[in-house]
């Protein structure tokens, strides 16, 4: 009966609110809403403490944008007179003044409110974010306000997103002489060639859709030594970049969105460097200082053969390479023991490839045909391979090369499924357009499977494998266990797979090549709230890859 009550105790007691409180100010950062995140407060006392230490700060002005959203901010009610600044009283009167309150309004009510209520109380703040969809010139006075606020409480991370038309938000000279930021992100924003950059604290440089030059990448090195991460995103106007000044810099990251002319880096201790270069692009890769790289992403439409080999001459200790829509490579050969990962993505002109890797694990290739004329790379864990037309014979051959490994295959389109446990007596479809990956783990397989039923919802499961198949008692699980409303999301409002399979048929069919291991062939049956492709947001072509889609994003 003891036992009984302690567990009953035990049921009752709060574990989420006796967590340590960085991690219970993580699920703060988590909240979408600025007005589910104030409600924590009243949970209990604990809370209450926990939202008034709370020192990151988002100020998201596309929220107030959403109709959807509107009503959230009816409550938002103007300052004192008393706490009304020059500044906000000018745009009030002058530019958004009227008996209805605009949702422009109520965003700037809904800053200078926090500012006044939690940001003035607190010594120092974490992070700041401001972003800002629409902004009017009158606007600007106040961003210059807000930023000048944060950097006097010696903020941290610092965020800042400005949408101006046909112009760029020029930041504040106080951000540039912050002792304490130790990460900036900027979009939108602009840095006068004359501003004096001493962040001798950053660490974090992201510079997005800014009109840029070399002189102000230069500043930024020279000001700002121990920098890590730089990314210059989509910028204008920048044609040279040369950075030699960051011993402590170990990723860096360039896309181009005007026409660069050359990227020169001499950096013994960077580690990770990305360039994905227009189609048109035409520039030179200067990278020879950068001996200890270890993860290379390139998108060069322009990059020749012989480019390419000296580029990988230089990096004897390099992991992972990722090569997409490098149009003019032709032949290439890879020698290398320390190469891990290996992608080479929409190479279209890619007719003969060489590859010495014993301890390659990740190889990804996605093209019109198959270009490998030797591969040596006995410790493969995982394969893609994805092609716009298929030779069956070629495809089939190359597959059936992992045989002795161990692999098993996953066959899928739309419409259709295929699993095979074993390779030998394969045969492929022929028709349909597949993607095609082989993997010895079947944790990876169960994956595989679960992320395509979740996007495509196809018609047909045909397994190759086993009676007693992990495999199969996994689709037998999900079969003959699934509840009539699955209580797997029940805190999502985007439902998993389980929730639009009304039944499966499965037969079995002896195998010509073994009877021990019939093929079995699953119909699926989806109900009628099955979500349209669209609503998913599958606009992408289905055979381009997620993790290959080489796109940046501050969200």
């Amino acid at each position: 009966m003891e036992v009984t009550n302690t567990d009953e105790r035990a049921v009752n007691v709060d574990r989420i609110s006796e967590l340590p409180e960085h991690i219970l100010h993580h699920i703060l950062c988590l909240l979408r809403w600025p007005t589910d995140l104030a409600r924590t407060s009243i949970l209990s006392k604990k809370w209450n403490v926990i939202w008034q230490s709370f020192t990151s700060f988002d100020f998201d002005q596309r929220r107030f944008l959403c109709l959807n959203g509107a009503d959230k901010w009816d409550h938002i009610q103007p300052l004192p007179l008393d706490k009304q600044s020059i500044i906000y009283k000018q745009v009030f009167t002058e530019s958004l003044g009227g008996s209805e309150m605009p949702l422009i309004q109520k965003f700037i009510l809904f800053v200078e409110n926090t500012l006044t209520t939690r940001i003035d109380q607190l010594p120092s703040i974490q992070k700041f974010r401001l972003h800002v969809f629409f902004c009017v010139d009158l606007f600007i006075p106040l961003m210059d306000r807000w930023i000048s606020i944060a950097t006097d409480k010696n903020v941290n991370e610092l965020d800042i997103h400005a949408k101006m038309s046909g112009k760029f938000y020029f930041l504040p000279q106080a951000v540039f002489a912050s002792r304490t930021i130790t990460s900036l992100k900027l979009y939108g924003c602009e840095v006068g060639d004359s501003a004096a950059i001493k962040l001798q604290n950053l660490r974090e440089l992201s510079m997005k859709a800014m009109r840029i030059n070399e002189n102000i990448v230069h500043n930024f090195a020279h000001g700002c030594p121990l920098i890590e991460d730089m990314r210059l995103i989509n910028c204008y106007g920048l044609k040279f970049v040369h950075v030699s000044s960051l011993p402590k810099l170990n990723k860096f990251e360039v896309y181009e969105r005007s026409s660069l002319r050359s990227i020169k880096l001499e950096v013994p201790n960077l580690e990770t460097f990305l360039f994905h270069g227009k189609k048109s692009s035409k520039c030179k890769l200067m990278l020879a200082g950068c001996g200890n790289l270890k993860n290379l992403t390139l998108r060069h439409a322009h990059m020749s053969d012989k480019i390419f080999q000296e580029h990988i001459s230089h990096f004897p200790l390099l992991e992972n390479l990722f090569l997409l829509e490098c149009q003019t490579l032709q032949r290439i050969t890879i020698l290398s023991d320390k190469l891990k990962k290996l992608s080479l993505v929409r190479c279209h002109k890619l007719k003969e490839a060489n590859i010495d890797a014993p301890n390659l694990l990740s190889f990804e290739y996605t093209g019109a045909e198959l270009p490998f004329s030797s591969m040596n790379a006995s410790r493969l864990q995982e394969v893609k391979l994805q092609f716009k037309s298929q030779k069956q014979k070629f495809v089939q051959k190359f597959i059936e090369g992992f045989d002795g490994k161990g692999f098993k295959l996953f066959l899928a389109s739309k419409q259709d499924v295929h699993i095979y446990d074993e390779l030998r007596g394969l045969h492929l479809p022929h028709s349909g357009v597949y993607k095609i990956q082989l993997t010895k783990s079947a944790r990876m397989l169960e994956n595989l499977l679960n992320g395509h039923l979740r996007d495509f919802y196809p018609k047909n499961l045909t397994l190759k494998t086993s009676l007693t198949s992990d495999l199969l008692a996994f689709i037998q699980e999900r079969r003959l266990n699934k509840e009539k409303t699955p209580s797997c999301c029940k805190f999502y409002s985007k439902k998993c797979w389980r929730h639009y399979l009304e039944a499966i048929k499965m037969s079995e069919y002896p195998n010509a090549s073994s009877a021990e291991n019939p093929s079995i062939s699953l119909e699926l049956l989806w109900n009628e709230d099955l979500p349209l492709l669209e609503d998913l947001g599958m606009t992408r072509e289905f055979l381009v890859h997620k993790d290959t889609e080489l796109t940046y994003t501050d969200e």
